[in-house]
C-alpha cells in the first residue's frame, strides 16, 4: 500500500482538521477513564463513557496533542487517589471504569469498524476532540484545544 501521508512540513491546520473533523462538531459531557493509549500518529486515545453507561473512545489527535499534559495528569492522580484510598480501606484496586473524570468535549463522531473473533464486523465510534475542558485544583473550569479552522460541508442526518 502506497504511504499517503503528506509530510509534516505539508500540514497546515485546515487539511489537518478537513481530516479529523469530517462530520458536524458539537459539544458533550464525557466521563473519562484512566486508561489511555497512543496510536500510530501518536495521538492520544482515552476510554471514556457518556450518558453514564455508553462507552466511547476519544482521540486528541494533532497539533492539540501538544496541549493533553494537563488532561493526562489528572488521569494519572486521579488513578493514584482512587488506588491509594482502596488500599487504605484494605479493598482491591477499583475497578478502572468506575474512576471517572468529567470533561465538556467540543468535537465530533467518526465511526470504526473492528472484525470480532468470530469474523463479524462491529461498529463503535471515536469522539474527535477538537476542545475540551475540565477543571483545575481550585475548581475553575480551563479549556484546550482550537475550534476546528474547517466546518463541513456535507448535511449530517
Amino acid at each position: 500500500m502506497p504511504h499517503r501521508r503528506k509530510p509534516a512540513s505539508e500540514v497546515t491546520p485546515e487539511y489537518e482538521d478537513a481530516g479529523l473533523f469530517k462530520n458536524k462538531v458539537g459539544q458533550i459531557a464525557v466521563e473519562l477513564v484512566p486508561q489511555t493509549t497512543r496510536n500510530s500518529r501518536n495521538d492520544l486515545v482515552v476510554r471514556g463513557f457518556v450518558q453514564g453507561n455508553i462507552e466511547i473512545e476519544v482521540c486528541f489527535a494533532g497539533r492539540r496533542t501538544k496541549e493533553i499534559g494537563p488532561l493526562e495528569g489528572q488521569l494519572r492522580a486521579l488513578r493514584t487517589h482512587a488506588v491509594s484510598v482502596a488500599a487504605k480501606m484494605g479493598e482491591e484496586k477499583p475497578d478502572i471504569d468506575a474512576v471517572r473524570l468529567p470533561v465538556m468535549i467540543e468535537g465530533a463522531w467518526r465511526p470504526r469498524f473492528q472484525r470480532d473473533q468470530a469474523g463479524w464486523e462491529t461498529r463503535s465510534y471515536y469522539l474527535f476532540a477538537a476542545r475540551w475542558s475540565l477543571r483545575d485544583e481550585h475548581g475553575n473550569s480551563v479549556a484546550y484545544g482550537a475550534p476546528p479552522v474547517v466546518t463541513p460541508t456535507r448535511a449530517v442526518d
